[in-house]
């Protein structure tokens, strides 16, 4: 059997450990440095309540992917019939939009500026052609100047900042209309949503998002492998252009497992920082470069109120800056159960840099600022308030920056001078994805070695893949 080291226990890590595992062909170990699997995509306790870190669901229109889900889950899958909205013009908008509400809401001057704005934009196009670097010339170029400053540029500045200097692809990723006339023919319903614009259903685990992971955690042990908790991955040693042995820290104690193949779904720079001196300058060039990738921090805030319940979406996304979260969501409305009857828990997420303004900030005032604009927005009132919960995660966000795709290159082709390791998940590949993307990328890694492709057709593969995937919401 071939012995795969799989470095980190998020899901990126335990798709590729399970789908190996359950062929009998390969032994593996996932090493994971915190005490429990999943990362983000994680349940935690507090008091009596249930937690996911953040919204998640269970979608997919990758062939098969829904189908691995669904096994997985079994009869603990809640189907949920999506509703989502979106706070514009000071009011709520259901997603997607219908024209009727679009109108009603965002009133006829902005529309007809939008609708001036546009043409505008397929004018110009038709004269000459624009080059699409950044985020905003490509969201310009589909939807107008009008648009883009109402809706798409404060959300993108929100979440990944200074959309002018964010890449095309982010846009390409997230936005899933062509264009705006994509978008009204929709919204008046002369075209009908597909699978690939909008998740009309989803899937979610009964006891919190996860029990995902636990459960690909207990097959792989199941299936023979080992899942090791608190443990951190601290040297290679490389015999011929190969690892073959990586040195554990397990809990204070040293431990040596060998390897044939290394995934690993952790940082680039934690994963370049196994490597030991002298591992060669292909290994110091990709160090040196990847100190030029970006990202982006998560901070969540629970806040604990006396109230049954208080939104009906799953979650609500809010784009304009007056309002400091970018996304809520009511843990309850996934699943009642992980939540006390009479109580009720809104999570409100938002992203900035490890250095930023609201990262920094106290516990408290983060809180406070979000209790204060929930009733700003008429969603809760401030007696309702009785406990609050912050979490902060640094650097989960891949932020592709405009010419971030050079850098990315020339690393993955230094790491790939190693011949026996490969990239997995959103972290590992440094590739924006969400649980989907990283059980299909398991799948795919386990299907190539089966059949034998050399690692670097692997890896070829790979990237082909991971630049078509798409965040359908």
């Amino acid at each position: 059997m071939k012995r795969v080291v799989i470095l980190g226990g998020g899901l990126g890590g335990l798709s590729a450990g399970f789908m190996l595992s359950r062929t009998g062909k390969f032994d593996v170990t996932v090493v994971e440095k915190e005490s429990a699997v999943g990362g983000v995509c994680g349940t935690f306790r507090h008091k009596d309540f249930l937690l996911d870190y953040g919204a998640h669901k269970v979608y997919s229109v990758i062939p098969g992917i829904l189908a691995e889900f669904k096994m997985l889950l079994g009869e603990e899958a809640i189907q949920h019939k999506k509703k989502n909205g979106i706070y514009l013009f000071g009011q709520y908008l259901n997603y997607p939009i219908s024209m009727a509400d679009l109108v009603l809401k965002m009133g006829h001057k902005n529309l007809f500026q939008c609708g001036i704005s546009t043409l505008k934009g397929m004018v110009a196009r038709t004269g000459r052609k624009r080059k699409i670097e950044s985020y905003e010339d490509f969201v310009v170029s589909k939807f107008g100047y009008n648009l883009y400053e109402l809706v798409f540029k404060p959300l993108a500045d929100k979440v990944w900042g200074s959309p002018e200097t964010l890449s095309a692809d982010i846009a390409k990723t997230r936005i899933p209309s062509a264009n705006i006339l994509d978008v009204l023919a929709r919204a008046l319903g002369l075209k009908k949503e597909k699978a690939t614009t909008d998740a009309r259903f989803f899937y979610y685990p009964k006891g919190g998002f996860g029990a995902l992971a636990d459960k690909m955690a207990r097959e792989i042990v199941k299936n023979g492998g080992s899942v090791i908790t608190e443990t951190k991955a601290e040297s290679f040693q490389l015999q011929n252009g190969s690892i073959r042995k990586v040195l554990l820290n397990v809990n204070g104690n040293k431990k040596t497992v060998e390897a044939d193949i290394v995934i690993s779904a952790i940082h680039l720079d934690q994963l370049l920082s196994i490597f030991p001196e002298g591992s060669g300058k292909n290994i110091e060039n990709a160090g040196d470069l990847v100190n030029k990738l970006e990202y982006r921090s998560v901070i969540l805030v629970y806040l604990f109120l006396d109230k049954e319940k208080v939104i009906d979406d799953h979650w609500i996304f809010f784009p304009g800056k007056d309002i400091v979260f970018s996304r809520i969501f009511e843990q309850k409305n996934m699943d009642r159960d992980m939540v006390p009857n009479g109580k009720t828990v809104l999570c409100c997420d938002f992203t900035d840099y490890e250095s930023g303004i609201l990262y920094t900030q106290s516990d408290k005032m983060l809180a406070d600022k979000c209790a204060v604009d929930l009733v700003k927005i008429g969603l809760i009132k401030p007696e309702w308030v009785q406990d609050s919960l912050v979490r902060r995660f640094p650097r989960f966000y891949p932020r592709y920056g405009v010419g971030y795709k050079t850098d990315l290159g020339m690393i993955y082709d230094e790491l790939q001078t190693v011949d026996n390791l490969l990239l997995s998940g959103r972290i590992g590949f440094y590739n924006y994805n969400n649980a989907d993307h990283c059980l299909d990328m398991g799948r795919f890694i386990t299907d190539s070695l089966l059949a034998g492709m050399p690692m670097k057709g692997i890896w070829e593969e790979l990237k082909k893949r991971i630049s078509e995937y798409r965040i359908i919401d």
